[in-house]
């Protein structure tokens, strides 16, 4: 009879659906296993051979970081930069006194022999910063992080450095220390 093989076929088949659907379950990190089948016939008696492969796939994430904004400066026209993204901006020679900068993203920004005078950096994020000879004379550093920053040379009379952690700061002088007020300029309160 002609019948063992198309039999013989139908059971390769239906293993094959089953091994399929045992896999559509399996985790992101593996395929679906591959099903080879072999038909041997011996005379009247076919004997099937069925050979599973499973292959394991490794998946890897990517993620896209957003391009970096574009720094706002403009608000230098104005001497309002409260709160604005200011990374990497070299202001350096300008005459800046009385800017506000407070809570203001300044990362890597160079105010080499900027004028400074009672500009405002209170909250600023000043990490990796060059004041290096500036006019910082009056200005307010309240509560900023300078974590990197250079005061090399830098003009600090009357400067207010509440909250500051100088221990990472380079190139502060003790003559520069002696000239700073460590107290708020209204009612003389001590920093908290």
């Amino acid at each position: 009879m002609r019948r063992t093989p198309f039999v013989a076929l139908l059971v390769v088949a239906l293993m094959a659906c089953t091994s399929t659907a045992d896999t559509s379950n399996t985790s992101e990190t593996s395929s679906p296993a591959e099903t080879s089948s072999t038909i041997e016939e011996v005379g009247e008696e076919s004997t099937v051979t069925t050979v599973v492969v499973e292959e394991t796939t490794t998946t890897t994430t990517s993620t896209t970081v957003p391009p970096l904004p574009e720094p706002e400066t403009r608000c230098i026209t104005v001497l309002k930069c409260q709160f604005t993204y200011l990374q990497g901006v070299d202001y350096s020679l300008l005459k800046l006194e009385f800017t506000d900068f407070s809570v203001a993203d300044l990362k890597n920004a160079k105010f080499v022999r900027a004028n400074l005078k009672e500009t405002l950096f209170i909250r600023a994020d000043l990490t990796n910063v060059d004041f290096t000879g500036a006019d910082l004379s009056g200005a307010n550093l309240t509560g900023a992080i300078v974590a990197g920053a250079n005061f090399t040379n830098a003009k600090m009379k009357d400067t207010v450095i509440c909250s500051l952690d100088l221990e990472t700061v380079t190139g502060i002088a003790s003559a520069q220390l002696s000239e700073v007020k460590t107290f708020r300029a209204k009612g003389a309160r001590y920093c908290p």
